[in-house]
Parts: C-alpha cells; structure tokens; sequence
C-alpha cells in the first residue's frame, strides 16, 4: 500500500519538486508514518459485539476487574505486539526503500512520540464509542465502516489535509479527526510552530477526556440496559 501510494503521488508530481509549498519527499514521509501508523493503530473493531450477541458479556460484569480496562489492555496488548513485530521491521524497508526523511529535529522526534500516544487515545475511545453501540444494535458493522471512512478522510490518513481546502480544514477542527493522525506527522515533520505545539497536544487530551467521558456515559447506561434485560 506504501508503494502503491507513493506511486500515484509521483505521478501526480511528475518532475515536480515542489506542489502547493509541499515537497516529494516530505509527502513520502508523510505518506509512509500515515501507514505506518495504522498498521499498529487497527484495534478489534467487534470484540464487545460478539460478547454482546453470545451472551458472554454478562460473565465479564461477574469479574472483580473493570471491563473497560479490560478492554484496553486487550488492545494495548495487540498494540505493543504490532510495534515489536511490524512497526520496526517495516520502518526498517521504508527507511531503505523509500528514503523517508528523519524527524524535523530532536524535539520534532519527542512531540511526535508524545503526540503519537496521545493519537491512540483519541482512536481508542472514538472507537469505544462505536463499540459500546454494540449494546442498542445487534449489528454495528455499518457504523464501524462509517466511522473507518470519516477518519480515512478527515485525519490526514487519505489525503495529508495540506491539500485540503481551507473551509474544510475550519470544520475538522472542530472534530477529534485531525489529532489522529495529521498532528503527530506534522510534529514530526517540523510543520506546526513551536508556539503551537503545546496547543496541539494539550487540544489531544481535551479530545480524549471528551470522548472518554461520553464512552463512560454511554457504558454506565449499557450497564444498566444489560441488567435490564435479564443480566
């Protein structure tokens, strides 16, 4: 997929250095960290779906642990997994394959890092969101393939949104979309100020206690819902 996309780009540029202020190699950059990062990033999209329609939820509610954390252990486990077994072996080829570039400068290299956490976060509980839906409708596959798209295009992971209009950049700033995956690569890539930097971050965090807040909602009335209809 990596070369496939840098393929189409390079058509695009033709012998173009340079398009709308972003150079070629900067976009292979961008290109190969936006897929490097969801590689490790794809979480178990209908793990509490499945508990739900077999039944298997409600031994879960008898444990002596939180099924949230639960839950996010379980995808943190596949998380570090992924990091050890496909992050450092294919960023290994894209380094020698590709020549993608180094990170902007040391700090660029320790926001990105941070910020790249902060970024599972906010899939994380956008994601446990979609899960918990899972609990008012027997299928959720609709909503996930939603979902999956509407982060495809307005996180930066599709199209970087360097080449997205300005009207459309003012919208997703209102979403969580952007602090997916656009604002870690951009860090890296020294292209967000130094005086904004912070901002950024601090703007992840707002976005993962917004939706860890409306996930807890919505867990606490499924909780209830489930003990409802017989436990």
């Amino acid at each position: 997929m990596i070369f496939v996309n840098i393929s189409i780009w390079r058509a695009i540029y033709e012998e173009e250095e340079t398009i709308g202020g972003v150079q070629f190699k900067m976009l292979i950059t961008y290109i190969v960290l936006g897929f490097l990062l969801q590689s490790i990033f794809a979480m178990e999209e209908y793990l509490i779906e499945n508990k739900v329609r077999s039944g298997l939820i409600s031994s879960d509610f008898l444990k002596p642990i939180s099924f949230r954390f639960y839950i996010f252990s379980y995808n943190m486990g596949t998380l570090v997994f992924k990091i050890l077994m496909q992050l450092f072996p294919a960023l290994i080829v894209s380094v020698a394959l590709f020549g993608m570039l180094p990170p902007f400068s040391v700090s660029s290299a320790v926001y990105f890092l941070v910020s790249a956490m902060l970024a599972y976060l906010v899939l994380y509980n956008l994601n446990f969101i979609i899960w918990m839906s899972s609990f008012w409708f027997y299928w959720t596959f609709s909503l996930v393939t939603i979902k999956d798209a509407a982060i495809m295009i307005f996180s930066g992971a599709l199209l970087p949104l360097w080449f997205m209009p300005q009207w459309i950049m003012d919208i997703i700033w209102f979403t969580p979309f952007d602090s997916i995956y656009f604002t870690p690569i951009s860090l890296y890539l020294g292209q967000i100020p130094a005086d904004e930097t912070i901002m950024c971050l601090v703007r992840q965090i707002i976005w993962i206690v917004i939706l860890f807040g409306i996930g807890q909602a919505m867990w606490r009335s499924a909780n209830k819902k489930l003990v409802v209809q017989g436990g």
